[in-house]
């Protein structure tokens, strides 16, 4: 969950606003066997020196489609996890013969729900990706959980194929908070799995949980997070339920089955969350996570400073020097494109971010981060002086207490992260209106 929210973030938030530069259509021929997919991106145009400093690989495999989510996952469908995975290894041999044999510093493992695979195939998962890569400089090597679907055996084969890190799905420790979400497991199923992994020797342990949901409230949450520190994890991702569009949540809410949360109580959890975690030791590091000492997403820090990474599997999206491009986001596609004598990596859509375009996007990337926009490191990377280009911004929003440039960095306040899109959208446009001249 926290690689696609992070990717879609990247990709779609407000989309309307973000200058592209360039987009090309994806040509349309009949059948689907004839379908002509985009090229990887050529390594000639990209910038010297650089490096990818991440991996991510798409499992689209669940038990069930949760209720809120939009992401490519299917229910069922493990009967193709062997023409998957046949799919995944001639995917990961065709980006390693183009961009050569990465050395990632981060891996992710996400969807889905990978652990759902048979250990068999999770084994030749982890044999394919061992095969692929270098781990000179790996240092995080995490893998998405749901708690029904993480044994022992799992544990012992992820670990033995280099997982430090596992990330579960608990989502809220209510029984009845996971019966509106259509979440499919009980929630003393955490606590075993914890317990598992960490006997495997895995004990670098995120938990996902959702806040805002129909009926909770600020007590309802304040449970969760009680729970979730008692479990001693290591880092907590505390996302705000989002009513995305053509998922069965926003249906039914359209259908006034429930009530959703009011904004007012949103934000009342959101400062609760810091306030909560903060005197249990967990630093907030970004809008929506906390760690331990040491223990930040560093994979999830690598999105948000926009560095260089690879993407495996359906709907899967890759990033190269302002070169963005993402998978096709069909199960039967993806195996028919790279099940064939003539694979080929089955890119259905690709853009490229230039100038003050792709520093516009950096910089709302990097106001997610507590620490904001570092500003020397911006310019240094990007040529660009941030507070120059926003300028008009500053005043405007320093005297609301939205933001504030605190040691050489622009960085959210409380109140300005309870309003951060519209800053975001306000960020982008000036980054906009600059690269017109105006």
């Amino acid at each position: 969950m926290q690689h696609d929210k992070i990717i879609t973030e990247a990709e779609s938030k407000n989309d309307s606003l973000r200058p592209k530069i360039s987009e090309f259509p994806l040509p349309q021929l009949g059948g689907r066997t004839e379908q002509v997919f985009f090229g990887l991106p050529q390594t000639a145009e990209f910038a010297q020196n650089s490096t990818l400093d991440a991996l991510y690989l798409h499992i689209p495999f669940c038990t069930s489609k949760c209720h809120y989510c939009d992401f490519f996952s299917l229910a069922g469908h493990l009967d193709q996890a062997d023409a998957f995975l046949d799919a995944m290894g001639r995917e990961l041999e065709l980006q390693v013969s183009h961009f050569g044999r990465v050395a990632p510093e981060t891996i992710f493992i996400g969807g889905g729900t990978p652990t759902l695979l048979p250990p068999v195939a999770l084994a030749r998962l982890m044999a394919q990706i061992n095969s692929a890569i270098k781990f000179d400089r790996l240092t995080e090597f995490t893998v998405e959980a749901n708690p029904n679907t993480f044994d022992a055996q799992r544990a012992k084969i992820l670990r033995a194929g280099g997982v430090n890190r596992i990330s579960f799905g608990a989502q809220s420790f209510s029984a009845t908070e996971l019966a509106v979400l259509q979440r499919d497991h009980h929630p003393e199923s955490v606590p075993v799995a914890m317990n598992i992994a960490r006997h495997a020797g895995i004990d670098n342990l995120n938990l996902d949980l959702i806040f805002g949901i129909p009926g909770q409230s600020l007590a309802d949450w304040d449970q969760n997070l009680t729970r979730a520190i008692e479990l001693e994890s290591t880092h907590l991702s505390c996302y705000g339920l989002m009513y995305e569009p053509n998922t069965a949540m926003t249906a039914r809410m359209k259908r006034g089955e429930f009530t959703p949360a009011a904004d007012e109580l949103e934000i009342a959890m959101l400062q609760h969350t810091r306030d909560r975690l903060g005197a249990a030791g967990f630093g907030r590091y970004e809008i929506s996570n906390y760690a331990r000492a040491g223990k930040a997403c560093k994979h999830n820090i690598n999105y948000w400073k926009a560095r260089n990474h690879l993407a495996i599997g359906p709907s899967a999206a890759g990033y190269h020097s302002g070169f963005r491009w993402k998978n096709v986001q069909s199960l039967t596609r993806y195996i028919d494109a790279l099940n064939t004598g003539s694979p080929v990596v089955p890119i259905t859509e690709i853009e490229r971010l230039t100038g003050l375009a792709r520093w516009g996007e950096l910089a709302i990337l990097e106001l997610r981060l507590n620490e904001g926009i570092v500003l020397q490191e911006f310019q240094q990377r990007t040529g660009v002086d941030a507070l120059a280009i926003l300028h008009a911004l500053l005043p405007r929003y320093s005297a609301l207490g939205l933001w504030e440039v605190r040691n050489s960095s622009l960085a959210l306040t409380e109140a300005g992260i309870s309003v951060s899109d519209t800053i975001f959208a306000d960020v982008l446009e000036a980054f906009a209106q600059a690269a017109r001249g105006n």
